[in-house]
């Protein structure tokens, strides 16, 4: 993924350049500089990745006891109905196999949902973290005087200089 990045940003440079050298008597050259940022240290490292993190093992901690005492619940009513399954009446059998196919799903959609639930916390955590390290890479590549900052892993560009954006230029002439 990186190297689409790299190789994108490469592109979009001698783009910029070419378009560049077409402009020369308006605008004088820049220096480029470029940061990287680990935002998986970011995560991991920050005070509010470490909280997160920390009531996130609480939450899973807490739904995997539950989801344990549903899973026990159900191997015990399994291994009661094989043992009485021989002796019990036909109905009395089909009424305890219906009871133990009925747990074996809610089991099912309990672990589901709770798989849901921590992609959804997960998805808003990422979201959250995102946005409060954007604001701040944000602040410390202005602050170092720096022109594009990319993330060495996802989500990619994090920061690029507005004077970089050459996108309505190239409205302009291609509506042209």
């Amino acid at each position: 993924m990186n190297k689409y990045i790299l190789i994108f940003l490469t592109f979009l440079l001698t783009s910029v350049g070419t378009f560049a050298e077409e402009e020369v008597q308006t605008q004088p050259a820049k220096s480029l500089s470029v940061g990287f940022v680990n935002f998986q240290q970011v995560i991991s490292e920050s005070n509010l990745g470490k909280d997160y993190m920390k009531n996130a093992k609480k939450s899973v901690e807490k739904k995997q006891k539950l989801l344990q005492k549903l899973e026990d619940q159900v191997r015990k009513m399994k291994e009661s109905f094989e043992k009485q399954r021989l002796v019990l009446d036909d109905k009395v059998r089909e009424q305890k196999a219906e009871e133990l196919a009925y747990k074996i799903k809610e089991l099912q959609r309990k672990s589901e949902d709770f798989q849901a639930e921590l992609k959804i916390a997960d998805a808003r955590f990422q979201k959250e973290i995102l946005s409060k390290v954007m604001k701040e890479v944000k602040i410390v590549a202005e602050q170092l005087g720096y022109s594009v900052v990319l993330s060495n892993s996802t989500p990619g560009l994090m920061f690029f200089e507005k004077s970089l954006d050459i996108t309505d230029r190239i409205l302009e002439r291609i509506n042209n």
